[in-house]
């Protein structure tokens, strides 16, 4: 525990930085003593004073940190520290940190039971974060600057962080966004290792301090008139796993973040072997391409107009936020998780912490732009990069990466791609990738990459698994030595860099090589190929999708058609509503590149946890069960109906179908029933073609929404299973609380009665029946949700031609016996076990490839 001193020359200042400092941490149990100006009342500091306020604090059993305002309160300070006993002195600090700014963050650091070390850190790195840059315009006057009172309302949260990515790149982006969204002072602070409060309005904050891994504690402090609100909604986001929750595979029940590997030994030299950490399995097989980054030299000038300067600053940030926007919008195309990671880049860029940092320091030193750039980065990368975690590490390429486009802009050069302009296919081979650096890669030459820098949640990393790259990081620098040309064998599986393999060698892997590559090829030549069963029985195989390139992947990868269009794509990163016009050729090139092929659209399904810039919404304690989703379109007719007539317009020769999300109850249906009429009559008068008659469907993801499936089958033509919420109401179960994570089985066998009862009674009523949610492209889900009777499977595209090898293996027969054993069982372990036993045996007995592999 640590106790403050504060010394001033005056008495009532250091009694109002003590006062200032407690209300600002909310109240204090730890002693926070001010020692002040002299006996007689005069500017000055007292020896006296100053020893015995420490004397107070070293006997209570505290720690000390003392902050002192001018050089001779540092002096006699100095004085009394070398006059106390040397046990004590061991355990009193001078720290040089801003006597205000250090106060507050040293006592609210200690009031989170930071020990001394932590707690000078706070008070001392209180000094990067500059006041007055973040004030646009002159200081207002003092009337009506905000004034702090014992009065102003505080709320404390500690949680724990659900979500397997944590709190960083878009989970942490998602959060500053939400805390902009109140006036209260917001902080928050990774409690489970100490670290010292950050802005949570402030990305670079919230990135270099209050980032945490899954199942980690953090802090969150609001102080303000709206503090109970701020914490309500922010507790509720984090609870929520930020939205993440749904994207995980339930049935693979992933831990915690890994601990970072150490890669196994050297093994031989030049011409032998390295071993590195696993990244992205696979084989691969090709001449070395050796990867430097370019740089650019910034001439140390002075800049001769400062306003100009900035000027060019601000355009250089403003291009660069639209390259990283354009690069993000590529990537979320195939894989929306991952582009986060240029989100997180995008936010950085827009960060006061940052940018006006940049600006003070031209107006302040006159320096080129580029020179101000490198100065701020340069302070941001080495704070990241003296981080206690592998996370830190992340967020120090980030910034590094983001420095370079910046610099690049700055001085004028062209963007150079050497990674995207192979002549042959390469083995890339680099100290490390910036995530830029790996998303420009021509995947069509690439076969393997290999870094000396990375861990198996690096970027590169990351994007190699999602583009099936093998890869291998942490590596000998010495593979930075192997000549341009030189072939080398990788194996992604182990991690083994071979470099001019032998000729027995290099049969084997090519071998290796070529029976993964014969497997996946028998999956996908058959992925266009119905899936039906050995007794001729046919499903549908649809996929989940998000946009145009989505949708080109679900066709090429074999999907008959689209069971889910999440239309949020539209609707999130942006400062207005999207117009129906724009809404309208959105779908409609959806619709083209499907063909023939159905294309499922849900209805906008979003909600508090998910802000809309052009839409306030209240906080809510729980906006998963809050006002989202159709419960939010039904009431903003403004947000509902030109979606409505643009998917109407869309179907015009088009196999479009609509689909209302989160529906409850009866008479919610009859209300979206009546709205896509008022949309039709609204484009008949208006003499707009439309689709007169176009199938409209549910999605059942709530309890109540199943158990009245009787009630709701005759009002619409189809429904669609939402497994992910489904499993979380039914078992009344936050996916998003760490403490509750076992109970979150879709595999429970109350789940699998109830999706067997929608089905059921679903075709009493002769409606299609879907799933669109984790579970239809779960191999061992598969089999089971066959046997009850689905109709429709829709699912990520990559996971299709798997699926549909499947399907074929199995007759109806088979798979009705494997639901009747299913449902006799009393447990989600009993049935997730029973289900690997049928694929591994379906897969031993050669009716199924090891394509679908059994995790």
């Amino acid at each position: 525990m640590v106790g403050i001193v504060i010394v001033a020359h005056s008495e009532q200042l250091a009694a109002g930085v003590c006062e200032v400092a407690l209300q600002m941490a909310g109240g204090s149990s730890i002693p926070v003593l001010p020692a002040g100006g002299t006996e007689d009342g005069r500017l000055g500091t007292s020896f006296e004073r100053v020893h015995n306020a420490l004397e107070r604090v070293l006997e209570q059993g505290y720690d000390a940190l003392v902050l002192a305002d001018l050089g001779s309160a540092v002096m006699v300070t100095q004085m009394v520290l070398e006059a106390l006993s040397p046990d004590w002195q061991k355990r009193v600090r001078l720290t040089s940190a801003p006597l205000v700014e250090g106060a507050i963050a040293a006592v609210v650091a200690a009031s989170g039971g930071g020990d001394l070390d932590t707690v000078q850190q706070a008070a001392e790195q209180a000094l990067a974060i500059s006041k007055i840059p973040e004030l646009e315009g002159p200081l207002p006057p003092l009337a009506e600057m905000p004034i702090a009172t014992p009065e102003r309302v505080e709320e404390i949260a500690e949680l724990i962080v659900p979500n397997p990515t944590g709190l960083h790149a878009r989970p942490a982006s998602l959060f500053v966004q939400t805390a902009m969204r109140f006036r209260a002072e917001i902080t928050v602070q990774n409690i489970s290792h100490n670290r010292p409060p950050a802005n949570a309005k402030s990305m670079m904050e919230v990135a270099s301090r209050g980032t945490a891994w899954q199942g980690e504690r953090i802090r969150i402090v609001a102080r303000g008139e709206d503090a109970v609100e701020a914490i309500r909604t922010l507790r509720a986001l984090v609870e929520s796993g930020f939205g993440e929750m749904e994207e995980v595979s339930p049935i693979s029940s992933p831990g915690a973040q890994p601990e970072p590997e150490t890669p196994p030994p050297v093994e031989g030299g030049m011409e032998g072997r390295w071993r590195g950490i696993p990244a992205s399995s696979g084989i691969a097989i090709a001449p070395v391409f050796q990867y430097r980054p370019p740089t650019w030299q910034t001439e140390r000038r002075l800049a001769s107009d400062a306003e100009a300067e900035i000027s060019r600053l601000r355009a250089a940030l403003e291009q660069a936020r639209q390259e990283l926007l354009a690069l993000q919008q590529e990537i979320a195309a195939q894989d929306p998780q991952t582009a986060r990671i240029f989100e997180f880049q995008r936010m950085m860029l827009e960060d006061p912490a940052l940018t006006k940092a940049m600006e003070e320091r031209i107006r302040q030193q006159m320096p080129s732009a580029e020179i101000a750039a490198e100065e701020v980065f340069s302070e941001w990368i080495a704070r990241f990069a003296q981080g206690d975690s592998e996370l830190s590490q992340l967020r120090a390429a980030d910034v590094q990466d983001v420095h370079r486009r910046l610099t690049r802009i700055l001085v004028g050069a062209e963007e150079q791609d050497p990674l995207g302009a192979l002549d042959h296919p390469v083995i890339v081979v680099a100290r490390d990738l910036t995530p830029s650096d790996t998303a420009r890669l021509d995947r069509t030459k690439v076969r393997g990459i290999c870094t000396v820098g990375g861990g198996v949640t690096s970027h590169v990393a990351i994007l190699a698994r999602m583009w099936n790259i093998p890869a291998i990081v942490g590596l000998d620098e010495r593979v930075l030595e192997i000549a341009d040309g030189t072939v080398v064998a990788i194996d992604g599986e182990t991690g083994l860099v071979e470099v001019n393999p032998s000729p027995e060698n290099l049969r084997k892997y090519e071998e290796s090589r070529a029976r993964q590559e014969a497997l996946a090829a028998t999956a996908l030549s058959r992925a266009h190929q119905p899936a039906i069963t050995q007794n001729g029985h046919q499903v549908k195989v649809f996929a989940n999708i998000g946009d145009v390139a989505s949708a080109r992947e679900a066709v090429n990868s074999g999907a008959e058609g689209v069971g889910l269009l999440r239309t949020e794509f539209l609707f999130v990163d942006r400062a207005t509503m999207p117009e129906e016009e724009e809404q309208y050729k959105a779908y409609r090139a959806i619709a083209d590149v499907l063909g023939s092929r159905p294309l499922i659209i849900r209805t906008l399904d979003i909600g508090g946890d998910k802000p809309l810039p052009y839409l306030p919404l209240p906080p809510e304690a729980n906006p998963f069960l809050g006002v989202r989703a159709i419960r939010l379109t039904l009431r903003h007719p403004g947000l509902f109906q030109p979606q409505l007539r643009a998917i109407l317009r869309a179907s015009v020769e088009r196999n479009i179908w609509v689909m209302f999300p989160m529906v409850s109850t009866r008479d919610e249906v009859l209300q979206a029933l009546e709205a896509l009429e008022q949309a039709k009559a609204d484009l008949e008068r208006a003499g707009i073609p439309y689709a007169k008659e176009i199938p409209v469907g549910i999605m059942v993801e709530t309890p109540a929404a199943a158990i009245a499936a009787d009630l709701l089958a005759p009002l619409v033509d189809f429904f669609s299973i939402g497994s992910n919420d489904l499993t979380q109401y039914v078992l009344a179960c936050d996916r998003g609380n760490e403490q509750l994570r076992s109970l979150y089985q879709p595999l429970d066998p109350t789940v699998i009665r109830l999706i067997q009862h929608v089905i059921e009674t679903a075709h009493q009523y002769g409606k299609h029946v879907g799933l669109c949610g984790e579970l239809a492209g779960e191999p061992i889900a598969i089999p089971l949700l066959l046997g009850l009777g689905l109709d429709e499977f829709s699912m990520t595209p990559a996971a299709i031609p798997y699926a549909k090898e499947l399907i074929r293996a199995l007759s109806m027969a088979d798979a009705r016996e494997i639901a009747r054993q299913a449902l006799l069982l009393s447990s989600a372990a009993e049935t997730t076990q029973y289900l690997k036993d049928v694929l591994r045996n379906l897969q031993e007995s050669g009716r199924l490839g090891a394509s679908a592999r059994v995790e």
